[in-house]
């Protein structure tokens, strides 16, 4: 398109010229041969104008076409990610079906499956839903305590926060009763300036002395409650 128009310039510029030699030129203006080097030159410029006009056109069209592409493109990458989630989703759901199966090369009597957490109004207050599961092949009722302790650092120095410091007052500790698999929920709330950097859940099974236990790194949970918040806003 720059070479046209430089052309287009370079043109106008020569039959204007010609022009002013006629006009200065002591030979008399109908001379035919510069009459025919003007009229060359005034169609020549007009052509090239004409191609000039027809190239913007088709430069905005392929604007216009360009931008198009871009919004498919964001449009595929949006449906590939919510389809890298659903993925992740069925995979989470076949492990979990697995495990009570027994199916995934593990023979778990009770488990500790996942931890989950998610951010509420205040700063300091925590949602969890903890998932407990039990091998259906060897599944029978069980009952017992969730012990649920926080390891962190507060004013520099490692701290232990048990479940009296976490929950509500005089809240007391969960309980489970399950064959398969159980849900339970809470709050846990922290205190000011404590830095939490592992949770400890445990499971106390009434009439056996043999505990179940699983260590969770904080920002383990963090990051996968972040995560679970953008799924959520798509």
């Amino acid at each position: 398109m720059l070479e046209i128009l430089l052309l287009t310039v370079l043109i106008g510029s020569v039959l204007m010229f010609v022009m002013y030699q006629l006009a200065a030129s002591r030979v008399e203006p109908g001379t035919l041969e510069l009459k025919k080097q003007v009229k060359f030159l005034g169609q020549e410029l007009a052509l090239l104008t004409e191609r000039h006009k027809r190239t913007i056109a088709r430069q905005t069209v392929l604007e216009q076409e360009t931008i198009v592409v871009r919004k498919a493109n964001r449009l595929l990458r949006g449906e590939e990610s919510q389809r890298q989630s659903e993925l992740a989703r069925l995979q989470a759901e076949l492990d979990f079906y697995s495990r009570l199966a027994g199916t995934g090369g593990e023979q778990t009597e009770l488990a500790v499956y996942e931890m989950e957490l998610s951010a509420t109004d205040s700063p300091q207050v925590f949602q969890f839903i903890l998932t407990l599961t039990q091998n259906i092949r060897r599944a029978s009722i069980i009952s017992g305590k969730v012990k649920i302790d926080l390891e962190g650092t507060m004013d520099d120095r490692l701290v232990t926060l048990f479940w009296s410091q976490l929950s509500a007052e005089n809240a007391a500790e969960p309980a489970f009763r399950f064959k398969y698999f159980q849900q339970l929920e809470g709050y846990l709330t922290l205190p000011d300036q404590f830095r939490p950097t592992r949770l400890l859940v445990t499971l106390a099974v009434k009439d056996r002395r043999k505990q179940v236990s699983r260590a969770i790194n904080w920002q383990d949970l963090m990051d996968s409650a972040d995560r679970e918040s953008v799924s959520d806003t798509r």
